[in-house]
């Protein structure tokens, strides 16, 4: 027997040394990542002069409120709501409290367990002649054990399971960044379709009016039915788009009364249009801000040192175990006696135990750990290459989708007025009806571009203001008490 004890003890210490390394090796190596020096669609040529600069390299970055600078109290509102009864959120929270749970139970195996038990024993035994004898026995233990960190595994797992608590904490934050988003969108989105819904109105009523004079003219024979019919079909499909315009601002409100928690019927807004709110200014800070301000980010690079510890732990695996135990307790035939002295005793034990021959199972599932870590590793490095893409891709849009919409702009009010002139000349016999039916259509379609441009130059902001990380500074908040479990279902 003392060769194997000392074999054993052999290997325990050899392997202290060993743990000393291996917690050098099990230390997360940050990845290398190059972020760019600055933005590029921030190096674009001037833009036109009647173009609004809304976004720049001076301007402050979103703040945690960065949707005030819509200047709509209504809007303040509806995000404030949505925070308080969105489920995606509250589900994102529930995971959070889930994963907080998980790290304190890595985190007990690190502790000793105590345990402790009270049981009584009635025993009978026949004697020969007739008769028995009756014995009772109480018996009162505590029992302690104790596993010994000294390779790192239990240190490896309780790092793992902290890591991916601050994983779903981020994750938490990218649901908030994208409620925010999405409310903001939906809302501006129900803007948009309320206000073509209201033009749609109004080129109903121009037609009909228009039609009312060309009606007039049929009756005293100054004109023909060609002109007559021209109009009714445009009235027609006038009178057609309206139904769509109207659905889809039905559709709108029914998502956002889904994002704020709250059942479609009988919801509604006050605002109009998009006038009535104001197209934010966003500063885009430098690139390597965003490693930091992004939580997808942080959760991804969260997830790789999971992993990390991941490896460290299926490495540890593969040395001995050792466990430290003891017990002790009273025992007594009497239960008034059960702590008196003499009643006392207790053991104490330690064992090591190691796999000697697994058919490689240790071995590969440290490789599937070691696999794991460079899958997460490389899903990393393309997530932060997709942020600065988004963040370039959304620069860019603000800037065109601006550029975009003054020249609509200005193709509208052209159209407006040509439209105008076209009616007053044709009224006074001077150009025919084709040539107002002409304006007439190219009015309508550049006021249809004009709200739609609006709409995406709105919402070309809100996607760069996501892409930035959504005003989160980069602190990590507190995960909520884990005694929200305890509150009734």
């Amino acid at each position: 027997m003392r060769p194997v004890v000392q074999s054993v003890i052999s290997k325990a210490l050899s392997g202290a040394a060993v743990a000393a390394l291996l917690g050098a090796c099990a230390s997360y190596p940050p990845p290398k990542i190059d972020s760019p020096p600055a933005w590029q669609a921030l190096a674009a040529p001037p833009a036109p002069e009647f173009q609004a600069t809304l976004v720049s390299a001076e301007t402050p970055l979103p703040d945690a409120k960065w949707w005030a600078q819509f200047q709509s109290s209504e809007l303040d509102g509806l995000i404030a709501e949505a925070f308080a009864n969105n489920h995606t959120l509250k589900a994102a929270v529930d995971r959070v409290l889930q994963a907080e749970a998980s790290a304190k139970i890595s985190r007990s195996a690190l502790f000793p367990s105590l345990s402790g038990g009270l049981s009584t024993t009635r025993n009978y035994r026949e004697t020969p002649g007739g008769g028995g004898a009756r014995t009772t026995s109480y018996q009162g233990n505590l029992q302690a054990s104790y596993q010994v960190d000294l390779f790192g595994a239990l240190r490896d797992n309780a790092g793992a399971a902290n890591a991916r608590l601050l994983s779903n904490i981020y994750d938490q934050q990218t649901v908030a960044i994208t409620l925010v988003s999405n409310v903001v969108t939906t809302y501006l989105q129900t803007l948009s379709f309320r206000e073509r819904r209201a033009l749609a109105e109004k080129r109903i009523r121009n037609v009909r009016a228009i039609l009312e004079v060309l009606e007039n003219q049929r009756r005293v024979g100054v004109l023909s039915d060609l002109e007559l019919a021209q109009q009714r079909s445009a009235l027609a499909s006038q009178e057609a788009s309206l139904p769509t315009s109207r659905l889809n601002e039905r559709q709108s409100l029914n998502a956002l009364a889904v994002l704020l928690g709250r059942t479609p019927e009988n919801f509604d807004i006050k605002a109009q249009s998009l006038a009535d709110v104001s197209v934010p200014r966003i500063g885009a800070g430098i690139p390597s801000n965003l490693l930091v301000r992004r939580p997808d980010l942080r959760r991804a690079e969260s997830d790789l040192k999971a992993a990390n510890f991941d490896v460290g732990a299926a490495r540890a695996a593969r040395f001995p175990s050792i466990n430290l135990t003891g017990q002790g307790g009273s025992s007594s035939a009497a239960l008034d006696t059960l702590f008196s002295s003499g009643t006392f005793f207790y053991s104490v034990a330690a064992s090591a135990a190691e796999t000697i021959f697994a058919g490689g199972r240790l071995q590969g599932q440290e490789q599937l750990a070691r696999g794991r870590y460079r899958e997460v590793l490389e899903n990393y490095r393309q997530a932060v290459l997709a942020a600065f893409s988004d963040v370039e891709t959304a620069l860019t849009a603000v800037r065109e989708n601006n550029l975009s919409y003054d020249y609509i702009r200005e193709a509208y009010d052209q159209a407006e007025t040509a439209y105008r002139l076209a009616e007053l000349r044709y009224r006074s016999g001077i150009v025919d009806f084709q040539t107002v039916l002409n304006a007439q259509n190219t009015a309508f379609q550049a006021e249809e571009s004009m709200v739609q441009s609006e709409f995406t130059r709105f919402s070309a902001v809100v996607t760069l203001a996501q892409a930035l990380g959504g005003g989160w500074d980069g602190m990590t908040p507190e995960p909520p008490p884990l005694s929200r479990l305890s509150d009734p279902l």
